[in-house]
């Protein structure tokens, strides 16, 4: 359950990122990333970049307070992070198109959106769905909260 205390927190660490009501990013070299490692960019995505495009989400770490982490939306320096195959491996998993739309660095986390507008974070054969939208993903990772790790074997 989201509590009301959570939903601020992620909306003011949004803004301290710079993160604003009607925020809209040009995306076109996302794109042609995106396109070049060969992502099939759906309307959520593209919608999703826009929107949250170049932010840079700085907050504590729930395992060890007083360090901090930060999620980086940048598709083209997670996609150099990660081979094109392992998201593959995902997609075939879940049975949908992913995105890849950030990451997570000192974690080693890349992070996706599904076509169906779920967020998942993946590090080689884990997988995990970090929410059903991008406020509940960043209010789960925040929070500490725990969610159930997927193994994606290769095939």
């Amino acid at each position: 359950m989201r509590s009301v205390k959570m939903v601020e927190m992620v909306q003011d660490l949004l803004e301290k990122a710079g993160w604003f009501k009607g925020r809209k990013v040009e995306i076109g070299n996302y794109l042609k990333a995106l396109d070049g490692e060969n992502y099939s960019v759906f309307k959520c995505a593209s919608d999703f970049l826009e929107e949250y495009g170049g932010l840079k989400i700085k907050f504590e770490n729930p395992k060890r307070p007083e360090n901090y982490l930060s999620l980086n939306i940048d598709p083209i320096g997670a996609a150099n992070s990660i081979f094109r195959e392992v998201s593959i491996r995902y997609e075939r998993y879940c049975n949908e198109d992913f995105v890849i739309i950030g990451e997570l660095p000192p974690m080693d986390m890349t992070w996706y959106i599904s076509s169906s507008g779920d967020f998942y974070g993946g590090n080689d054969d884990f997988l995990i769905r970090l929410g059903g939208n991008f406020h509940e993903a960043l209010q789960n990772v925040v929070s500490g909260a725990k969610l159930d790790v997927i193994i994606v074997e290769e095939e």
